[in-house]
C-alpha cells in the first residue's frame, strides 16, 4: 500500500506528538511532515505534495483557517482536517472544504476515520494509463506537471521531479487526458495547468510552479492564457 502524505500544521508539541502516535496506530501507512506554524507551512508548500492536511486551527500567528483560506485561493484543492479545542469555526471550516471538523482531544477513531477517508480519495483520483516495461501503470493525474515529446518517447514530468519515459506518442495520451485540465501549447509538449504559476506573453511560455519555461505557439497565445485564468478561476470556487 503507497503510503499518504499527510502535513501537520500544529504548535503544541504536545499535540503533535499524540497525533503522530494516533497515525502510526491507524493501520494506514503515512509519512508525515510537521509544521509548527500556519506562516511556515505557506513558506514551505509545494502544490499537490500532500494527501492530506491535519491543521490545527488556534495558532499563534495566523490561524488555520486563515492559512487554508490562502492556500484555497491559491487553487490548492487538498483534503483538510481541521483540528480544534472548540467548535466555533465549525462553519468556516465547511466553507473551505474541509473533510472533517475534529474536537481535541482527537480519538484514535478521528484520526483512522480521517486517513482512510483520504486513502479512499487518493484511490479514486483520476489517473493515466501507460505501458512500460511491458506492463500498465496508473500514473495520478495530480501528480503529472507535463508531458514532453522527446523523439519516439514520451518524459512524463512529475510533482516530485521524477520522470517516467514511456514508447508513446504526446498525441495519445492528451486524447486519454481530454477531460482532466491539460493543455498543449506547442506539439512536443502537453501541460497541466494547476501547476502552471503565470503565462510570460513576452517569452510566449508558460512558467510551471517548479521553474520551467513550456513554449506556447504564437497562435495560440490567446487560448493558453484563457484556459489557465479559467482553470485557476475553477480551482478558487470549489475552495470558497
Amino acid at each position: 500500500m503507497e503510503p499518504l502524505h499527510i502535513a501537520i500544521c500544529e504548535d503544541q508539541a504536545e499535540e503533535k506528538e499524540a497525533l503522530l502516535a494516533l497515525l502510526a496506530q491507524s493501520g494506514v501507512p503515512c509519512v508525515c511532515t510537521v509544521f509548527s506554524s500556519g506562516e511556515a507551512l505557506l513558506e514551505a508548500w509545494r502544490p499537490h505534495e500532500f494527501d492530506l492536511l491535519l491543521m490545527d486551527i488556534y495558532m499563534d500567528g495566523i490561524t488555520g483557517l486563515e492559512a487554508v483560506k490562502r492556500l484555497r485561493e491559491q487553487g490548492e484543492e487538498l483534503p483538510v482536517a481541521f483540528i480544534t479545542s472548540s467548535t466555533d469555526h465549525a462553519l468556516d471550516s465547511y466553507r473551505l472544504s474541509a473533510l472533517k471538523y475534529i474536537e481535541k482531544p482527537v480519538r484514535l477513531k478521528d484520526v483512522t476515520d480521517i486517513v482512510t477517508l483520504a486513502r479512499l480519495n487518493k484511490q479514486d483520483a483520476p489517473s493515466l494509463a501507460i505501458h512500460r516495461n511491458g506492463r500498465q501503470e496508473n500514473i495520478p493525474v495530480a501528480d503529472i506537471c507535463y508531458l514532453e515529446q522527446q523523439g519516439h518517447v514520451v518524459n512524463i514530468h512529475l510533482k516530485d521531479e521524477t520522470v517516467i519515459t514511456t514508447y508513446e506518442k504526446i498525441a495519445t495520451m492528451a486524447a486519454r487526458l481530454a477531460d482532466q485540465p491539460f493543455f498543449q501549447p506547442h506539439k512536443s509538449y502537453l501541460v497541466h495547468l494547476a501547476f502552471v504559476a503565470r503565462v510570460n506573453t513576452d517569452l510566449r511560455c508558460f512558467v510551471m510552479t517548479n521553474g520551467k519555461n513550456i513554449p506556447i505557439r504564437r497562435e495560440l497565445m490567446g487560448k493558453a492564457r484563457r484556459a489557465w485564468e479559467d482553470g485557476l478561476f475553477a480551482r478558487n470556487r470549489r475552495g470558497d
